[in-house]
């Protein structure tokens, strides 16, 4: 006799048989198996689906907003209240908040550094907002933007010197002021009511048409 052991009957099957050819394996078994390979199927698959869900929404959010000319232009209703913000000073100090700035007529610019349009209007703001400073409230809004500090060297070499509002992730101007495209700026009349919107990089005759309207309301063409 070779060995006292007997042989494998019935159901059972040995190791190597299995791994040789699960379907050797007893049906409970197989069936234990599969579930567990679904499980594990399943939980793979969801963690796929919300790392691609997570991704796409910070992609949204540092989304940046694009450049002039586009054919469908957002615009705010005239004669309503602009939509309010406060936001961090671009190269520190007290918040910037638009509600602060009633009592006179304002502008505010909505630009960043990336945008070519956007540089190619800052002298045009910059000369402006030095000659009718005293009478009207300038406003800029770097939004979406990733190099603020560029942003500032750009503005203190154009000679603009009025308060700009931080808006990295560009809440302000896609959320509350419907922004998809860069330069864009909003008037405003002494209530903080819309007056008109302009699109696209502005020049010191646009900008003198619309300072010597403002006060009046009357909205520039």
């Amino acid at each position: 006799m070779r060995g006292t052991g007997s042989a494998p009957t019935g159901d059972a099957v040995t190791g190597a048989d299995a791994a040789r050819d699960p379907g050797n394996l007893p049906a409970a078994r197989r069936g234990l198996l599969a579930g567990r390979r679904l499980t594990v199927a399943v939980i793979v698959a969801f963690a796929c689906a919300a790392a691609f869900v997570a991704y796409a929404v910070q992609a949204a959010r540092s989304r940046p907003v694009g450049q002039f000319p586009v054919a469908k232009l957002a615009v705010l209703p005239k004669g309503t209240p602009a939509p309010v913000f406060r936001l961090a000073r671009l190269g520190g100090g007290a918040k910037v908040d638009l509600a602060s700035f009633r009592g006179r007529p304002t502008v505010v610019n909505f630009f960043a550094s990336w945008c070519t349009d956007c540089r190619a209007e800052l002298r045009a703001f910059g000369q402006v907002s030095r000659a009718y400073g005293s009478e009207v409230h300038f406003v800029g809004v770097d939004t979406n933007d990733s190099d603020p500090q560029l942003a500032r060297r750009l503005l203190a070499a154009a000679g603009d010197r009025y308060p700009v509002g931080l808006d990295p992730r560009g809440v302000v101007a896609s959320s509350k002021y419907s922004i998809a495209f860069l330069p864009v700026s909003v008037f405003l009349d002494a209530k903080g009511d819309v007056v008109g919107e302009t699109y696209g990089a502005q020049t010191v005759p646009s900008l003198t048409r619309w300072m010597r309207r403002l006060d009046a309301g009357v909205p520039a063409s």
